[in-house]
């Protein structure tokens, strides 16, 4: 590469864009993330690296897929819906279940130089205590896990997802302002979500405390897409396999609710997942809205008779599709309802009609995404998504995970052993965070100094945006996996963004880089 074109061209570009690079940034701190594997997890994850949020997840390994395997397959998707690629976060392996949620002293070490806030959303859905304590083994002692982790690593700022039915068994209008009303409960969730508010509420080490109560969380408003069929899909869920689809109609769907006392003049409140993560979101970055708790709901209630009709709308234009569908092969109509009564006894509780929730506070927080209507096409948009999607079965394939920008930095520490063949520039930093987005993608601090003689230097690169102010160099997997090409052609800046540093700190953070990955071969 010569010394003068690319020169010239790196200054033009700067130049022209002088006024975004050179606005100053703040330290990269990390927002903390449980649940992200969850339905509105995935969202927030996704709305949360959308809005350029440095993110950490607390996730566990499941059975057949590693943390960072569950972790890409929602990015991914996220990113084909958007046709853009979004940031990684930071993955730890963890569990609700143990103390400090399982991190070890370094992962714990890193906590306190780099997050600042959590975002608790990890939750048990279980509406009837269990042999093996749920909900309440999450809800609570999760909960009191989480808050010592905040404890332990300084953490101060607590985002809280509840849900609004901490009322119990309340009628009428509740307030944001409400919580303990010696109201009964109608289940063991709402009994344990509303012992875990009361814990963060009375968390003594934390300064700013902001709870976010959903209603009934259904669906994506657009596409329908959900990743869990509890709550409102049960019905449909139970009915689909159990009856012949040219038994369905509007009256059979209602005697088989009436089974177990919905009542077709109660009213449910369904709010879809898109707008309440988009909502949390906005509100995450606004401070001024912080330490207050938000009713996050629909602007109207939706009748059971209403939701009948729209499942058995759904089941019917499914069989006349011409797919199958697998029915209870002509069941007596008395039979039917004894399995229905049976499957459905853990959600007796949760059909009842449901009270106004209040909110004032989010209206006055977010006017500019105003409560959605559940209309009948949003409606009959989530009854077809799921039955179309055999209520999420087969489980999608398991992510192939393939490059890997960590793998590239681990041969570089072999390579150069911390010592860096560059002539690089004296500059006020010699510091820079690199944000690589895309799949394999990641969050890195790189410090890098020059030796005596200029042409040798040292080096480190940490996991993890700097915890400092320092400049920050963003691309994408691809330009990244091209990078020497697209500096020896002087192309780069065309390819990145670089925010918040001098031109000189620009070209050293290019050359560093380029010394760190010249002669890998990636796999494109």
């Amino acid at each position: 590469m010569s010394t003068e074109d690319p020169e010239s061209t790196l200054d033009i570009v700067f130049l022209i864009f002088l006024p975004i690079f050179y606005e100053m940034i703040s330290s990269m701190k990390y927002t903390a993330l449980t649940g992200a594997t969850g339905l509105l997890g995935s969202y927030l994850l996704k709305d949360l690296l959308r809005a350029d949020v440095p993110v950490v997840v607390l996730v566990r390994s499941s059975k057949m897929e590693t943390a960072k395997e569950r972790i890409e397959a929602i990015v991914r998707r996220h990113e084909r819906l958007l046709n853009r690629p979004l940031p990684r976060p930071i993955i730890m392996e963890s569990n609700l279940h143990k103390p400090a949620l399982g991190l070890d002293s370094e992962q714990r070490s890193w906590f306190k130089k780099h997050v600042d806030t959590m975002l608790h959303n990890a939750a048990s859905l279980s509406f009837i205590a269990e042999e093996n304590g749920e909900p309440y083994r999450s809800n609570i002692d999760g909960t009191r896990n989480v808050l010592e982790l905040c404890e332990e690593t300084g953490i101060r700022r607590f985002f809280h997802v509840s849900t609004a039915y901490v009322c119990g068994l309340r009628k009428g209008i509740i307030l944001e302002s409400e919580l303990n009303r010696d109201q009964e409960f109608g289940n063991d969730y709402e009994k344990s979500k509303f012992t875990s508010e009361n814990m963060v509420r009375n968390a003594p080490h934390l300064d700013s405390v902001t709870v976010f109560r959903p209603a009934i969380i259904v669906g994506d408003s657009i596409t329908g897409y959900t990743s869990t069929f509890h709550g409102f899909y049960t019905p449909m869920k139970i009915l689909v396999p159990l009856i012949d689809p040219k038994y369905v109609d509007v009256e059979t769907v209602l005697v088989f609710g009436q089974a177990i006392g919905m009542n077709p003049n109660d009213q449910k409140n369904f709010v879809p997942v898109d707008w309440i993560s988009k909502v949390m979101v906005e509100i995450i970055q606004k401070p001024a809205f912080h330490d207050s708790c938000y009713h996050l709901a629909a602007s109207n209630r939706v009748r059971i008779d209403e939701m009948s009709r729209c499942i058995a709308e759904g089941i019917i234009q499914y069989k006349k599709s011409g797919k199958s569908i697998s029915s209870s092969n002509g069941l007596e109509i008395d039979r039917l309802l004894t399995l229905f009564h049976e499957q459905m006894t853990v959600y007796q509780a949760y059909w009842k009609d449901d009270p106004v929730f209040d909110m004032s506070n989010t209206i006055r927080a977010v006017p500019q995404f105003p409560p959605m209507e559940m209309d009948k096409q949003l409606l009959m948009n989530l009854v077809r998504f799921a039955i179309e999607s055999q209520f999420g079965w087969p489980k999608p394939k398991k992510v192939e995970l393939g490059f890997e920008s960590e793998e590239v930095f681990k041969r570089s520490r072999l390579e150069y052993k911390g010592l860096l063949e560059t002539n690089i520039k004296r500059t006020n930093s010699s510091l820079f965070g690199l944000r690589i987005a895309g799949p394999g993608g990641g969050d890195w601090s790189i410090r890098f100094e020059n030796g005596p003689s200029n042409t040798l230097g040292t080096y480190d690169i940490l996991v993890g945006l700097p915890s400092e102010k320092a400049p920050l160099l963003s691309m994408n997997t691809n330009v990244f996996q091209r990078y020497e090409e697209l500096y020896d052609s002087q192309q780069i800046m065309e390819s990145i963004s670089w925010e918040s540093g001098s031109m000189d700190e620009c070209r050293n953070a290019l050359l560093v880089l380029k010394t760190l990955v010249k002669k890998q071969e990636f796999p494109l």
